[in-house]
């Protein structure tokens, strides 16, 4: 499974995906989580509300995690998310209302299938049980039963993680989507 944020922080909801990941390694102990992501808050206050010296530690010490189930990588390439999105069975991807994320694109562009927050900026994008899964924000235990319905048997979510790369070729390829940006700014511009 993987985790995907350029900063690991409360915005894009670390310590929530924390949480489930923990369930579901202590249901599933096969599973190993792969985060990209830094320690740097990107987003938010959430330094003025904790401790530590960054997000990630806090939200770390909040729980008894067994670090053997993680890979943290740091930051990679983009062509590293890539392969990494290829390799994973199910993408976790939470975010408060706010801009939508890099990552959850690229995700659906390489058919991973894609466990979201059931919140604005996501469902912009991902139509549930379509092209993706929604869960809510803050529903732990409704986030981990996703996931591990997912793992039990991921083939049969595959059909997902392939409409999920229609939706991007669709919608935000290059070709679609430069037309559309290049008759904003003209638009602007007049």
């Amino acid at each position: 499974m993987t985790y995907v944020a350029r900063g690991l922080e409360s915005t894009r909801g670390f310590d929530i995906f924390l949480k489930v990941a923990k369930r579901i390694y202590e249901a599933d102990p096969r599973v190993v989580f792969l985060v990209v992501g830094g320690e740097r808050i990107y987003y938010g206050p959430d330094l003025r509300h904790i401790r530590e010296k960054s997000f990630f530690k806090h939200a770390w010490n909040q729980g008894e995690y067994d670090l053997r189930r993680f890979r943290f990588l740091g930051h990679v390439s983009r062509q590293t998310v890539a392969e990494i999105f290829s390799l994973s069975d199910l993408h976790i991807y939470l975010t408060v209302p706010f801009v939508l994320s890099w990552s959850i694109l690229e995700a659906m562009a390489c058919e991973c299938l894609v466990l979201g927050s059931d919140t604005a900026p996501v469902r912009e994008v991902i139509q549930n049980k379509q092209n993706g899964l929604l869960q809510d924000f803050f529903d732990v235990e409704g986030l981990c039963r996703g996931a591990l319905k997912v793992l039990k048997e991921p083939a049969g979510y595959r059909e997902m993680g392939r409409a999920a790369r229609k939706t991007i070729l669709e919608r935000f390829s290059l070709p679609i989507a430069l037309p559309r940006i290049t008759a904003f700014y003209e638009e602007v511009a007049r």
